[in-house]
C-alpha cells in the first residue's frame, strides 16, 4: 500500500507560482544581456541537430546592413542584416546525416560550430511531469552508454510581456550521456532514446517546460483572444497570463524546423477544466503559425490522480476529455493514454518509461513513419437496438479485458448516469446492456479521476476514457463528442 501523501501540498506545488518542485529550481537562468552577441542566435551551437528534409532556417545578429554568409556542408547562402541588425537565412533541405560544420560569417564576426547533425528534432513542452528529471525516474537506468546520435537542449524558465528575440538556454546543446541526461526531462529523453532505437537517425530534443504553469501561458495572447477564451488571472505580471511563457520560451525558437511537439500538461488547469480542448486548439494554432509548419502534436493524457477535497470530483477526467476531444478533431495530432499509469496519491508518477515509449510510437505514426498503434484515436461507430447498445471500432482492432469476464467502467446516461454491464461481443465490438426504461443519450467509459483501465488494444495500450453522444435512432453512426455528456453528474 503506497504511503499516503499530503494532497494539499501536492496541488499547491502544481498551482503556485512561487512553490516549485526542487527538481525544477536549477532550470532558472539570469536575464539575457542587454546587447546580444553578434552572430548566430544561442539556439544554435556545436553538437546541435537540424531537421532533415525541411528547409533549414537560421538567424542571428550583425551590424545593420552587413552581409552575412551562412554555410553547412556544401550549401551556402548570403543575406543582408536589416536596420535593427537582424538577419535570417534559409539553406536547402538535406537528408539525415553528419557530422557537419555550420558557419556564419560577416565583417564583424565569424561563428563556426562543429559536430552538427541532421535528423529529427522534437520540442518537448509542458509543466512539472515534463520537467521531471531523468535521475528521479525509478524505471530508467541511471547509468547507460553515451549516444552521440541523441542531443539535448534545455530552455531556461522565463516569461516576458512581449516576444523575445533571444533564447536563453542552460548550457547549450549536449550529447546524451548518463551525466548530461540526469537533470534533463525523463519523458523527453527516453522518448528520444526510443526514437533512436526505432529510426536510427540523429534525434534532437528541445525541452521547454515549467512546473505549475497553465496552458494559457504557452499560447500566443492574440491567438488566445481570437479563440474567445477567458483569462482568469488578475495579476498582470503573473506568468499565467496568455502569452507570457510563449513569448520567452517558445517564440525565440520559431521558426526553427521541427519534426513535431510532445506536450505533457494539464494538471494546473484542473481547477478550471472547462474548454481545455479549445485551449489546446488555440495552442496548436498558435505554435503552427509561429513555426510556419503543420506541426504534429503528441498529447500525453493526464495519469490517475485523486484530487484534494477542495477540487470537485471529475475535474481530472474532464481535462482528459478535453485532451481526447482535441486529438479526435485534429488530424495532425496523437493521444498518449496513460490511464493505467500513476497512483491516486502521487501527482508526479516516478515511472516514466512506458509513457515515453508510447509517445515515441504515437509520434512515429503521426509523423508518417509507422502505422498508428492506438485504436482509441479513431471515432468508433455506435448502434442501438434495445436491449443492447454496441460500440464498434475500426476493422483490425482487437480489444481485450483485464481481470474480468466482462468489462467494467461503462455508463449510460439519461438525466443521470448508471453503470451498465458490458462484454466484448467481437474482437472490435463492445456490447452494453441498456437497462429497462432508460433512454440513453450519452455513453461514458472510465469516467473517474482514478480510472480502472480495463480495456486494452492488441499492443497492450489502454483504451482511454471518453464521453460520447448516443444516436437517437437505431441507425449506426459515428460517435460525436457532446459537452453535455461530460457535464453530467458522476455515477454514485
Amino acid at each position: 500500500m503506497p504511503r499516503k501523501r499530503n494532497k494539499f501540498c501536492l496541488m499547491a506545488a502544481v498551482l503556485s507560482c512561487s512553490t516549485l518542485p526542487a527538481a525544477a529550481q536549477t532550470r532558472d537562468a539570469d536575464s539575457p544581456p542587454a546587447e546580444e552577441r553578434l552572430g548566430l542566435d544561442s539556439l544554435f551551437g556545436s553538437g546541435m541537430v537540424l531537421q532533415r528534409d525541411r528547409p533549414i532556417r537560421l538567424w542571428g545578429r550583425a551590424k545593420p546592413g552587413e552581409r552575412v554568409t551562412v554555410s553547412l556542408d556544401r550549401s551556402n547562402v548570403t543575406v543582408v542584416a536589416n536596420k535593427r541588425g537582424r538577419w535570417r537565412a534559409t539553406l536547402a533541405t538535406q537528408p539525415a546525416g553528419g557530422p557537419y560544420a555550420l558557419t556564419a560569417s560577416a565583417a564583424s564576426f565569424r561563428d563556426r560550430y562543429a559536430d552538427v547533425m541532421i535528423g529529427d528534432v522534437w520540442l518537448c513542452a509542458g509543466q512539472s511531469n515534463m520537467e521531471f528529471r531523468r535521475s528521479k525516474a525509478i524505471d530508467l537506468a541511471r547509468g547507460f552508454a553515451p549516444d552521440p546520435g541523441l542531443r539535448m537542449l534545455d530552455v531556461a524558465r522565463r516569461q516576458d510581456a512581449t516576444p523575445s528575440p533571444h533564447l536563453v538556454t542552460l548550457g547549450g546543446w549536449k550529447r546524451s550521456s548518463s551525466q548530461s541526461a540526469a537533470n534533463f526531462s525523463a519523458v523527453c529523453h527516453h522518448f528520444g532514446e526510443s526514437l533512436r532505437t526505432k529510426l536510427g537517425v540523429p534525434v534532437g530534443l528541445v525541452a521547454a517546460a515549467w512546473g505549475g504553469t497553465r496552458i494559457s501561458a504557452f499560447v500566443d495572447a492574440r491567438t488566445y483572444a481570437d479563440h474567445h477564451l477567458v483569462n482568469p488571472e488578475t495579476d498582470p505580471a503573473s506568468r499565467q497570463n496568455p502569452g507570457r511563457v510563449f513569448n520567452a520560451m517558445i517564440a525565440p525558437i520559431a521558426p526553427f524546423a521541427l519534426r513535431g511537439v510532445l506536450w505533457y500538461q494539464g494538471e494546473s488547469d484542473t481547477h478550471h477544466p472547462a474548454r481545455y480542448g479549445e485551449k489546446l486548439r488555440a495552442l496548436a494554432a498558435s505554435w503552427r503559425k509561429a513555426f510556419s509548419q503543420p506541426l504534429p502534436f503528441i498529447v500525453i493524457q493526464l495519469p490517475a490522480f485523486d484530487p484534494t477535497p477542495a477540487d470537485p470530483a471529475g475535474n481530472w477526467v474532464r481535462v482528459r476529455e478535453g485532451q481526447r476531444g482535441f486529438v479526435a478533431g485534429d488530424r495532425g495530432s496523437g493521444l498518449v493514454v496513460q490511464s493505467d499509469q500513476g497512483v491516486s496519491d502521487e501527482l508526479h508518477p516516478p515511472e516514466k518509461a512506458v509513457i515515453a515509449e508510447r509517445a515515441a510510437g504515437t509520434a512515429m505514426a503521426v509523423a508518417g513513419l509507422a502505422k498508428y498503434p492506438d485504436a482509441g484515436r479513431r471515432r468508433p461507430l455506435v448502434s442501438r437496438s434495445v436491449p443492447t447498445l454496441s460500440i464498434v471500432y475500426a476493422s483490425g482492432t482487437a480489444l481485450t479485458s483485464r481481470g474480468h469476464d466482462g468489462v467494467g467502467g461503462f455508463e449510460l446516461c439519461g438525466e443521470a448516469c448508471v453503470s451498465v454491464p458490458a462484454t466484448i461481443g467481437a474482437p472490435n465490438r463492445i456490447d452494453l446492456a441498456i437497462p429497462h426504461g432508460l433512454d440513453p443519450r450519452c455513453v461514458r467509459y472510465d469516467w473517474r479521476d482514478v480510472p480502472h483501465a480495463e480495456l486494452f488494444t492488441s499492443n497492450g495500450w489502454p483504451l482511454g476514457p471518453f464521453a460520447f453522444a448516443v444516436p437517437r435512432n437505431e441507425r449506426a453512426g459515428a460517435m460525436t463528442w457532446l459537452s453535455d455528456c461530460a457535464g453530467l453528474p458522476d455515477t454514485e
